[in-house]
């Protein structure tokens, strides 16, 4: 049975921009902001101190990519409640999956909660993608064992931006036009579509986020365009 969505899905490669070692260096005269920044996502979101507290579960469900069978489970991080769901056939333990939740910052914990409504699999494990590390939106966010928080936080970016466009249809242009003026790459993977830009923007925000008010800053500074569509995306979404 597939599953039939009305938004496209958007597939994360697993990609140097989500490796722990420096990224490549850009083509000459070229700055990616993601590599500007490095050395702050070694620490990303180890001094968070929220705990996921599970409310139920397991329960046994067919998870919505395949039918393939799983177990299920309803938590809390903070004020926001979600489900975590892991495929059957995967070898991955409850907690680590909280454990790379509760580095996610609190502002981006409304996608968890988007991804965990009705006929939804909530946050989802499986033991492949096709390839790919992850793939998020709306609908869903699916993830593999290996997706840590820089990746959680690029398809809360999707998430997001999809539940702002829902609202507001203007989101990914005015996203493209933002992109221009700002005259700054992100990383080579959001060079490749807007929306990608928009999914690496949000994972690079979060980095900054957690790193302190200076970085924050530092990233507005450097892109402020891109930076205040973020921001409203933020407070769209916050219900």
């Amino acid at each position: 049975m597939k599953i039939l969505v009305l938004f496209f899905t958007f597939a994360l490669s697993l990609n140097p921009a989500f490796s722990q070692s420096p990224p490549a260096a850009p083509a000459a005269g070229k700055t990616q902001l993601i590599a500007h920044f490095h050395a702050l996502r070694r620490n990303f979101g180890n001094a968070n101190t929220a705990k996921v507290e599970m409310l139920s579960g397991p329960e046994a469900v067919k998870m919505l990519r395949g039918q393939s069978p799983g177990k299920a489970w309803q938590a809390r991080l903070g004020g926001s409640k979600f489900k975590i769901t892991i495929e059957d056939k995967l070898d991955m333990k409850l907690e680590e999956a909280f454990e790379r939740l509760q580095r996610l910052p609190a502002e981006y914990r409304r996608a968890l909660e988007v991804v965990s409504e009705d006929k939804k699999d909530g946050v989802a494990f499986y033991a492949d993608l096709d390839g790919a590390a992850a793939h998020g939106s709306q609908n869903y966010l699916n993830l593999v064992k290996g997706a840590g928080v820089e990746v959680i936080s690029h398809e809360a970016g999707h998430v997001l931006e999809q539940r702002a466009t829902r609202a507001d249809p203007t989101v990914l242009e005015r996203w493209n036009k933002a992109r221009t003026e700002d005259g700054v790459s992100i990383s080579a993977y959001g060079d490749r579509v807007n929306h990608e830009d928009l999914a690496e923007f949000a994972m690079l925000y979060a980095i900054c986020l957690d790193a302190g008010k200076e970085r924050l800053a530092e990233a507005k500074e450097k892109s402020p365009r891109r930076f205040a569509i973020w921001q409203e995306i933020l407070t769209k979404t916050k219900s």
